[in-house]
């Protein structure tokens, strides 16, 4: 029906779905173009089995039609929409790793064939919610049938009539979590690099800027939204989740994207590195995360370190900068607020303040017991 739909589409509204391709050696005529249109929406048929083929016929359809005309098919915005609810919904495991690439792979193709330079906020919304909001309802949608032992989210379709084995769901869990990590980093890959860019276009007009920002919050939202969802998913029956987000170990990337947003940021890590339970391992984070978001908008001209010590019974960070801080250190100290309830939660504690001179400091003390299980 969409393919048909496609077709009677292209012809009635004289839409061209020709002309200069994104990528010139690929420039396909009018037929070709329609066909390759035809048939990824025809693909959509294998959605729920083999949902990599519609995914990997996108690539060829934005590749082959002229730049700009995907945003004026109905039918081809709603088979894109659709592709991108039956990755989520069907790629579980390790495919669900190469879907979740895949889709943003896809949805920074549809940003750059439009050919518009420079490329602003609303030339990254229209691709995210046609293809990103789909994508999370359907990893949503394909939760819920997890836990409720539907059989055509088991190991495999062919164990249709088998049911829903512990493997398999041991399976599916471990998938939702590392799917968790890599939405997560991205999104917080995002909200840097906007950051980043907002600061280094101060001479740019204002709507430049206000549009920087609502990338940001978007981005910052997504985010919020993905860890509250996938931690239903990851406690189905409203107990506190296993596993909270990112930890300790996450925290040379953080470093990597706060270095690539423009403060440049050292860890070290001192003492025998020791299990740690899964609150204190996301606290520990959070605590790293907080107080290194808030040196990047609070301070300026600034370098900051990290330190990570393992002492016998308790666990120690230290963060600081030495920016000069582009207010009275209040938004420093707000940030931190939340943060602190949580260390508190654990029986530790979190002081912070301005160092002598320039710059901010901010030390966390975790007692902790090592998590040997």
């Amino acid at each position: 029906m969409l393919a048909g739909a496609f077709i009677v589409e292209v012809y009635l509204s004289e839409t061209s779905v020709s002309g200069d391709g994104f990528i010139a050696e690929l420039t396909a005529d009018e037929t070709t173009a329609i066909a390759a249109g035809a048939a990824f929406l025809l693909s959509l048929v294998l959605r729920s089995r083999t949902p990599v083929v519609p995914l990997a016929l996108a690539f060829v359809v934005l590749a082959l039609l002229g730049q700009g005309a995907v945003d004026t098919i109905s039918t081809l915005l709603l088979g894109l929409a659709l592709m991108a609810y039956s990755v989520g919904a069907w790629m579980g495991g390790r495919g669900a790793q190469i879907g979740a690439l895949g889709i943003g792979a896809l949805a920074g193709l549809a940003v750059l064939r439009t050919g518009v330079a420079p490329i602003e906020a609303r030339d990254i919304a229209g691709p995210v919610l046609v293809l990103f909001a789909p994508w999370l309802v359907g990893v949503l949608v394909r939760g819920v049938r997890v836990r409720r032992g539907d059989p055509r989210v088991a190991s495999g379709h062919g164990d249709m009539g088998r049911g829903r084995s512990a493997a398999a769901a041991s399976l599916d869990h471990d998938a939702v979590r590392e799917l968790r990590q890599i939405v997560e980093r991205s999104m917080s890959t995002v909200i840097l690099e906007a950051r980043n860019a907002r600061r280094s276009m101060r001479d740019d007009p204002r709507a430049t800027d206000r549009s920087l920002s609502d990338i940001e919050n978007a981005g910052t939202e997504a985010l919020e939204e993905t860890q509250r969802l996938t931690s239903l998913l990851l406690s189905p029956d409203g107990a506190r989740p296993t596993e909270l987000g990112p930890g300790l170990a996450d925290v040379e990337f953080l470093a990597e994207e706060v270095t690539k947003a423009g403060l440049p940021v050292d860890t070290n890590v001192t003492g025998r590195p020791l299990p740690l339970t899964p609150d204190l391992d996301a606290v520990a984070y959070r605590v790293v995360h907080e107080s290194l978001m808030a040196a990047l908008d609070g301070a300026r001209d600034a370098t900051a370190s990290v330190m990570i010590r393992f002492t016998p019974d308790a666990l120690e960070i230290e963060i600081s900068d030495d920016g000069v801080a582009a207010g009275d250190g209040a938004q420093q100290t707000a940030a931190l607020e939340a943060v602190r309830k949580d260390v508190a939660a654990l029986g530790g504690t979190l002081d912070a303040g301005p160092r002598e001179g320039r710059g901010y400091w901010v030390l966390a003390q975790l007692p902790y017991e090592p998590d040997w299980s």
